[in-house]
């Protein structure tokens, strides 16, 4: 078995925790101290081997999902890291993992699953995989179907059709319904939750995208017959910007005659709203669910996270309260969906917390903000081993380096400077600078920024 694990979306509806720099497949929000990326990548230890696994990502979160392949995979090959430049929604995605998988291997079912899901019971999803292994190696694509147990009016629902010998053959997937429609659902044995994974060969979802998606496998086709890679960046972006933006539901499977679904009860969750991380959490006997430095008095049915300060509460029913570093969220328990709208605003309004976390992952590293304000920014920066920044200069802003643990390499215009624990290094406006770190311990710096503008594209890379 092949597995492709989706990992580029933005979790819009866990913010602040979720920013689309740091959406939620790469924060802890599960069972475990591992992320839900991590998460996922470990419910497939017992059915997939690391190198069959393959990641299709962001560009804008390839730092980030390095560190954590690193972290399960300390041996995978670069070649199972497939970047997208732009996102095109989830039917480009699949089409580019599938046309990477080589030929000798299409006929070998592959599962496609979302990097950002909780599953609770991981033992009946490995059963269902194994269970889907026939109906997959017969040419269906298979869906999986999460039974209902509530009548959720935020997920799509898939109707079972005649019975095969495995699942159903699926007669219709459904928009997300009404709540009179999702009661309806409910009573009904015919519909479950639609819970975006797949299963088929690829050799079925190529067919199956030449028939219903044809304009879409051209594009890939017809730049790779022009002699250029599949894994050429340049290659990709250039197919990436000739194509729209399409759900691999829309593309393809509402179209296809081929599809089954496999009921299933394994404890799923999108997790795609605070009210859904609040039904799927162990909670306290005042129904509350607490992480992090709470205290509550007088508090019931409420969830409040707290990463840092203490958050407290009172006489209060109800309530999302969400605390990071920079940013205090406070909603009605039934209005979690529209979180999403105050993300909205914030990224109309071109306000940081839309984007960044205090504390923001690089592929050298992170860099944290300590303190800022229009004319300066205080970070710590940590470099890791081996690791160092691009050489880059600024039109606006000049920086000034401490260093507080290491050994630093800097770059200053055509001189090269070590330096050593409290030693520093000033990088003048529009001065050309490289910072790294060639030593085999983490390199700790304090950086001052200082200037007119302090924005993130006040980068000429080098």
């Amino acid at each position: 078995m092949i597995a492709m694990i989706l990992a580029g979306g933005t979790g819009t509806r866990l913010w602040p925790y979720s920013r689309s720099m740091t959406p939620k497949q790469f924060l802890n929000l599960g069972s475990t101290h591992e992320s839900l990326f991590q998460e996922t990548c470990k419910r497939l230890e017992t059915l997939v081997s690391p190198e069959q696994i393959y990641v299709v990502g962001s560009d804008e979160h390839v730092g980030e999902l390095r560190q954590q392949m690193l972290q399960m995979f300390p041996d995978y090959r670069p070649a199972q890291l497939l970047i997208e430049p732009l996102s095109r929604n989830t039917a480009p995605a699949i089409l580019w993992g599938i046309l990477r998988i080589p030929q000798n291997q299409r006929r070998e079912p592959v599962v496609i699953l979302a990097s950002d899901h909780l599953i609770k019971a991981p033992e009946q999803f490995v059963s269902a995989l194994k269970s889907a292994e026939s109906l997959a190696n017969y040419g269906y694509i298979v869906t999986f179907g999460i039974r209902p147990d509530r009548p959720e009016t935020g997920y799509g629902y898939i109707k079972a059709g005649d019975a095969l010998e495995v699942g159903f053959k699926v007669e219709e997937f459904v928009e997300k319904p009404d709540q009179a429609t999702a009661e309806r659902y409910l009573e009904s044995s015919e519909y479950t939750w639609n819970a975006s994974i797949f299963m088929a060969t690829a050799e079925t979802w190529l067919e199956e995208f030449r028939l219903h998606a044809p304009e879409l496998l051209a594009v890939f086709e017809n730049k790779t017959a022009a002699g250029k890679a599949l894994t050429d960046p340049e290659n990709i972006r250039k197919i990436y910007e000739a194509i729209p933006a399409e759900s691999i539901d829309y593309a393809l499977l509402e179209k296809s005659k081929r599809v089954a679904v496999l009921p299933v009860e394994m404890e799923w969750s999108d997790l795609g709203s605070w009210e859904s991380i609040f039904q799927v959490s162990e909670k306290d006997a005042q129904g509350n669910v607490l992480r992090g430095n709470v205290i509550s008095h007088d508090t019931h049915n409420s969830l409040i996270f707290s990463s840092k300060k203490l958050v407290t509460s009172i006489g209060v029913e109800n309530l999302i309260i969400v605390e990071t570093d920079d940013a205090l969220l406070v909603c009605d328990m039934k209005r979690s969906q529209d979180v999403k709208k105050l993300v909205e605003t914030l990224k109309r309004e071109e306000r940081h917390e839309y984007k960044f976390h205090t504390r923001v992952m690089r592929p050298w590293g992170s860099a944290t903000t300590i303190l800022e304000n229009k004319i300066y920014r205080i970070r710590m920066l940590e470099i890791m081993p081996e690791k160092s920044m691009s050489l880059q200069r600024h039109k606006y802003r000049s920086e000034h380096w401490v260093v507080l643990q290491g050994t630093a390499d800097v770059q200053r215009g055509d001189e090269q400077v070590i330096l050593k624990v409290n030693e520093s290094a000033y990088i003048p406006i529009g001065m050309p600078h490289r910072l790294g770190n060639s030593g085999k311990i983490s390199l700790q710096i304090i950086e001052v920024q200082q200037g007119e503008y302090l924005g993130d594209d006040d980068i000429e890379r080098l």
